[in-house]
C-alpha cells in the first residue's frame, strides 16, 4: 500500500497561487465575475481568495483562481476560459470535507491537535453534486481504499493505540473499504507554520510537507483482516524520529 500511494494519482491537485492583494482592475473584474457566477449556481456566498496565473492557450487567457465558500469555510479552485466559461471543483472539495471530518472527530476524540485531507481511489467515475454523500459516493465508486494525509502537533499523549483508534472509528463509519492514514507529526513552532500554510491553499500535495521539519511519518492501515503492522511496529515508527 504504501508504494501505491507513493505512485497513485491523486484526486486532489497543488497549483501555484498568487496573493489579490495589488492586483490589476482586469484581476477584479474576473474575480467579481467568478463570485456572481458561483453565487447563482450554487445559492451560497463565495470570495475569490486568490488569483492565478493566465496559462493555457496563446495568450495565456485562461485563468485559475482560489475561492472560499463563505458559509462552509472550504477552498476550491475555479478555472475560467476567455469566453468565461468556468470549470470548478467546489462539490468535489465539499465531499473530501465530508470524508475528512469524519477522521477530525476521530481526532478530536483522541483529544489530539490535528487536520486532515483525503485521498480516495475509485474504480468508477462518479458525477459529483453538492448533495453527493459518502455512501452514495463509496456504493457509485466503488472505491478501493481511502487514504488520510493528517498534520498532527506532537504530544507525549500520542500512541499507537490512538492512531489506530482513528483509522478504525473511520473504517467503521465508512463501512470499508480499507482506509489507511499517513501521520505527519510536527513539533510545535513548525505545526504552525504548516498550519498557516494549509490554510492558504485548496489543494495539497503531500510531498510539499517534506520541507518542513517534521519529528515523524507514521502509517498505519487497515483492512477487512485487520490492522497491516502490530502496536509494537507503529510505537516503534512513532518513537524513531525521522529518517
Amino acid at each position: 500500500m504504501r508504494k501505491l500511494l507513493k505512485n497513485a494519482s491523486m484526486v486532489i491537485i497543488g497549483i501555484s497561487i498568487f496573493s489579490l492583494i495589488g492586483c490589476s482592475h482586469s484581476g477584479e473584474t474576473t474575480a467579481k465575475l467568478i463570485e456572481k457566477e458561483l453565487s447563482e449556481k450554487y445559492s451560497e456566498s463565495f470570495k475569490v481568495k486568490y488569483l492565478g496565473e493566465r496559462w493555457g492557450t496563446t495568450s495565456n487567457d485562461t485563468v485559475t483562481t482560489y475561492v472560499k465558500a463563505l458559509d462552509s469555510g472550504i477552498m476550491f479552485t475555479a478555472l475560467m476560459d476567455p469566453s468565461e466559461n468556468i470549470v470548478e471543483n467546489y462539490p468535489e472539495m465539499l465531499l473530501m470535507h465530508k470524508f475528512a471530518s469524519v477522521f477530525n472527530q476521530a481526532i478530536v476524540d483522541q483529544e489530539l491537535d490535528a487536520s486532515s485531507w483525503i485521498r480516495i481511489h475509485p474504480k468508477q467515475p462518479v458525477e459529483i453534486t453538492k448533495e453527493t454523500t459518502i455512501e452514495q459516493y463509496l456504493e457509485q465508486s466503488e472505491a478501493e481504499y481511502i487514504h488520510v494525509e493528517i498534520v498532527m502537533k506532537s504530544d507525549e499523549s500520542i500512541t499507537a493505540e490512538k492512531l489506530k483508534t482513528i483509522v478504525q472509528q473511520a473504517y467503521e463509519e465508512f463501512k470499508g473499504p480499507s482506509v489507511s492514514a499517513t501521520y505527519w507529526i510536527f513539533k510545535d513552532d513548525e505545526y504552525q507554520k504548516v498550519n498557516e500554510m494549509l490554510k492558504k491553499v485548496a489543494n495539497i500535495d503531500p510531498s510539499s510537507l517534506e520541507s518542513y521539519e517534521y519529528d515523524t511519518e507514521v502509517f498505519v492501515e487497515l483492512t477487512e483482516n485487520g490492522f497491516v503492522d502490530s502496536d509494537e511496529d507503529i510505537q516503534t515508527r512513532l518513537k524513531g524520529g525521522r529518517k
